[in-house]
């Protein structure tokens, strides 16, 4: 049976859970930021160029078509140039956006290294323990950042609570006919 915890033993272990992800996740983190800023730097610096080369084009080669079109392209030429940057950005938008999900996917996919599952082991109650070896469910592959993730969201969302009602819906039914017994979280 799993012996009764208190809510504040539950919020050392889910600000356990969180630092530990927080400390595995800053190089990852660290790297995103980084890239982004040098990607922002250079869209910055392209636009610029794009916007300045593009208020010094002439028109006049286009006289063959009539100076309405010169006088219509010389009026919209800022527009262009504008438009190219639009189009310039929504491309950088969806390659940061392709980056990031690849990034967070594979954030999520990294082995936790055996030193911090000794140490969560160690300090996490052992009904978060149970919810990390419920949510870890493949056992030939190595504890990952994701696990312990969706084991932080478990856990905040009352997964101690249902495992526990698991249990005692368990022993009922294997035992029909018997009181059972009372699960030892409290139950809401």
């Amino acid at each position: 049976m799993i012996a009764s915890n208190s809510n504040s033993s539950f919020s050392q272990d889910t600000r356990l859970l969180a630092t530990t992800l927080w400390r595995l996740a800053m190089p990852r983190v660290i790297t995103r930021i980084a890239v982004l800023a040098v990607v922002v730097a250079i869209w910055l610096w392209i636009s610029n160029t794009v916007i300045t080369l593009g208020k010094k084009v002439r028109y006049d080669g286009f006289e063959a078509f009539g100076q309405q079109v010169v006088d219509f392209l010389t009026r919209i030429n800022p527009y262009i140039w504008w438009g190219v940057v639009l189009i310039l950005t929504l491309m950088v938008l969806a390659g940061l956006r392709n980056w990031l999900r690849h990034s967070f996917k594979y954030g999520k996919q990294a082995i936790v290294p055996l030193s911090v599952v000794q140490e969560l082991s160690h300090r996490l109650s052992p009904e978060v323990i149970e919810v990390l070896r419920w949510v870890w469910t493949d056992t030939e592959v190595p504890v990952t950042v994701g696990d312990l993730q969706q084991t932080l969201r478990e856990t905040r969302s009352g997964r101690v609570r249902k495992l526990a009602l698991a249990r005692a819906q368990l022993s009922a039914l294997q035992s029909p006919g018997q009181a059972p017994p009372e699960p030892s979280i409290q139950l809401k």
